[in-house]
């Protein structure tokens, strides 16, 4: 007879991105059988998206952990005074006030969670985020287990050092995110590599698509290279400007799609990408979307991706999504992109910062289209075998599994349930 677990999925990220779209995924293939979920949100904007996904049924709640007191008018002024003074002076701050915001913003988030926690009767935490300092000390009141699902490098400091080995078991999005956690400390034992999903129903290339060119203020002809990533400074909005630049140069007839919404904290940076485009004479041919829900059928109206990350990656979401829809990608070697991406096989990797090997390549895959379509259906059969929703629900249920067993004395059942 199945057990039925109660997982208790915690989505604390800063905006409504990769990890929040891959939570939803997971739940939408999840085996209620085995596994009754209940979620808890940082923003409401994630709840409302998890809600028109079919999330009706599901017990969720918004609970926000508040900001760092690092990233507060106080905080900002002691972390400025202490930057005129030696390195060691600057780090002890750092740790004060990491200490500080256990006591002012993390205890009373537990609290919270606690509260709303203990009505669930839990038997399993998924932090959904990697190491966090309130799902770990929920876990302990709880007195379960908790899975941290890592997306990318963690911060490498002695706070997270301690608290990390806290956590039962660890996910890892990539190989190159294991060895960011090996590097923390984490025992091999303790971790899997389970890649984030794709829903392939709704990433289906044979969809025709319901935005056209006209619905995004495009031309109606000239093909249209897109990046599709969080406005932030590490996404490298800024050097994919610089290439398209340089394509349009080429290909007069080129146009251009940024699409994402900034994260809290970031919200100029929209400004900034536009006043860029503007300075480089490209303006009228570069169009800003914000956030955007719909991203199967944006892909259905460009001709290439481009994933242009200044720094190490975890894994790089809307490239597995656009190989799905068999659309062409040039992106970054940064970590993730370069297990997803075969070079001259599945798409093109380039260099960062590098906005002259960007434009070359993208003007590469749009002047031979031969070769283009030969990457994107080498990359649609790679993306399918290793990314496809029941897949990751899969191997997630065995790593919980694994992570209830010495717990519970439970036994790993073959449909990725469990048995008492």
């Amino acid at each position: 007879m199945t057990a039925t677990s109660r997982v208790l999925f915690i989505e604390n990220s800063t905006g409504l991105g990769g990890s929040t779209l891959s939570l939803c995924t997971l739940l939408a293939h999840i085996d209620r059988a085995a596994y009754e979920p209940t979620v808890v949100f940082s923003r409401t904007d994630q709840e409302r998206y998890f809600r028109d996904c079919g999330g009706t049924v599901t017990p969720a709640a918004t609970i926000s952990c508040g900001s760092s007191l690092k990233y507060r008018t106080v905080g900002r002024l002691v972390l400025r005074m202490s930057r005129g003074l030696s390195a060691g002076v600057e780090r002890r701050m750092h740790t004060a006030l990491s200490l500080l915001d256990l006591v002012f913003v993390v205890a009373p988030y537990v609290a919270r969670l606690y509260r709303f926690a203990r009505r669930q009767r839990i038997t399993l935490i998924h932090q959904n985020n990697g190491v966090d300092v309130g799902a770990i000390v929920l876990a302990a009141l709880l007195g379960v287990p908790m899975l941290a699902y890592q997306r990318g490098a963690e911060w490498h400091s002695g706070l997270v050092r301690f608290f990390a080995r806290f956590v039962t078991r660890y996910v890892a999005n990539s190989e190159a995110t294991k060895q960011d956690l090996l590097a923390l400390g984490v025992p091999a034992s303790r971790i899997d590599v389970v890649y984030p999903p794709i829903d392939f129903t709704r990433f289906d290339y044979h969809n025709p698509g319901r935005v056209t060119r006209a619905d995004l203020g495009l031309p109606q002809s000239g093909p249209c290279v897109a990046s599709i990533a969080t406005l932030q400074r590490l996404k490298g909005h800024d050097v994919f400007l610089k290439a398209a630049q340089r394509v349009m140069a080429e290909i007069p007839q080129a146009c251009a799609l940024i699409v994402g919404a900034p994260v809290t904290g970031s919200e100029a940076y929209g400004q900034e990408l536009a006043a860029l485009a503007a300075s480089l004479g490209i303006g009228d041919r570069v169009i800003f979307t914000g956030f955007r829900n719909d991203i199967p059928d944006l892909l259905q109206v460009i001709d290439v991706l481009v994933f242009a990350s200044r720094s190490a990656e975890g894994f790089g979401r809307v490239i597995a999504e656009a190989m799905a829809m068999k659309k062409t990608v040039v992106a970054t070697r940064t970590g993730g992109p370069s297990e997803i991406i075969e070079h001259e096989q599945t798409g093109l990797l380039i260099p960062t910062e590098d906005d002259k090997a960007m434009a070359a390549a993208i003007v590469r895959l749009l002047r031979d289209k031969s070769f283009a379509s030969e990457l994107a259906e080498r990359a649609y059969v790679r993306a399918y075998d290793r990314y496809s929703a029941p897949v990751h629900a899969r191997k997630l249920q065995e790593a919980y599994d694994r992570t209830l067993a010495p717990r519970l004395d439970l036994v790993p059942h073959p449909q990725g349930g469990s048995l008492r």
